[in-house]
């Protein structure tokens, strides 16, 4: 079918009723990661997942993990132009002898490609908190490196770290089902700084979705900047800055809860807490 044809029948399904969600459904496969549904909760949408799916985000890192020898080369070259507010505020944040915690961070591609940017300071240690596939291939590969500063643990067992400087992450918390405050807050210590970047947010609706990962279906949640924001401050932090890169999220028959942007925000804690 030739470029102008299928154009054509594109746009004829466009002038449909419910046009634009019909084709994002028949379009499914071929835009990669898709969703569907609008659900009020995490289980709820677990519910729905398909069931010939695995409904793990830990399957893609499995095979992560079962191909080490092609994520090696590249393990230090995942910076993108979206992260580069992430680095500003992590090079200035950055002292020596602080603990970083990072929840996901999967082998850690951050901790590698950060480095190529600006100097970590003497002393930092840096740990992961991931599913268990990911600790593991992230353990083998730090030792293959020799790499002393860096540091998995499972994610179930964040509340047990340590006391930690700065708390990062990065394109995780949407399939958590747990705040960023709720996080946090079950540290042993409230963190000076906390860092939450790549997260789908949408002014003032919070709901879950599912999303397509071909090799899983996943819940998928859609955080409210109001509410994110006034709960990190009941929390004890203050908004510092914030940021954030187009990223378009189109959720068939449910177009209302369309997602214009992934943002960023940094917030400190107050000095009062």
């Amino acid at each position: 079918m030739n470029k102008a044809l299928k154009n054509r029948i594109i746009n004829s399904i466009e002038l449909l009723p419910y046009g634009h969600d019909l084709y994002l459904h028949m379009a499914r496969k071929r835009l990669g990661i898709t969703y569907r549904g609008v659900y009020e909760s995490f289980h709820q949408a677990q519910q729905h997942a398909i069931s010939q799916l695995a409904n793990e985000y830990d399957v893609i890192n499995e095979n992560k993990g079962e191909h080490l020898e092609q994520e090696m080369p590249i393990l230090d070259k995942r910076v993108l132009d979206i992260d580069y507010p992430l680095m500003f505020w992590l090079s200035r944040l950055m002292q020596p002898s602080q603990r970083l915690l990072e929840l996901g961070g999967s082998i850690g591609q951050g901790f590698y490609s950060f480095e190529n940017f600006f100097p970590y300071p003497d002393g930092l240690q840096w740990v992961i908190a991931e599913l268990p596939a990911a600790v593991d291939a992230g353990r083998k590969i730090a030792s293959q490196k020799d790499e002393a500063r860096l540091a998995f643990i499972d994610s179930k067992d964040m509340s047990e770290e340590e006391a930690v400087d700065i708390f990062m992450t990065a394109g995780t918390l949407q399939y958590m089902d747990t705040s960023i405050a709720e996080t946090v807050s079950q540290l042993k210590r409230l963190p000076q700084h906390v860092l939450v970047h790549n997260l789908p947010a949408h002014p003032t609706e919070d709901f879950w979705t599912l999303q397509y990962l071909e090799v899983c279906e996943v819940p998928y949640h859609i955080t409210s900047q109001a509410n994110l924001v006034s709960d990190m401050e009941k929390a004890g932090y203050r908004l510092v800055d914030r940021w954030k890169n187009p990223r378009r999220i189109e959720i068939p028959y449910h177009l209302e809860k369309t997602v214009e942007h992934y943002h960023g925000f940094y917030f400190a804690v107050n000095d009062a807490t």
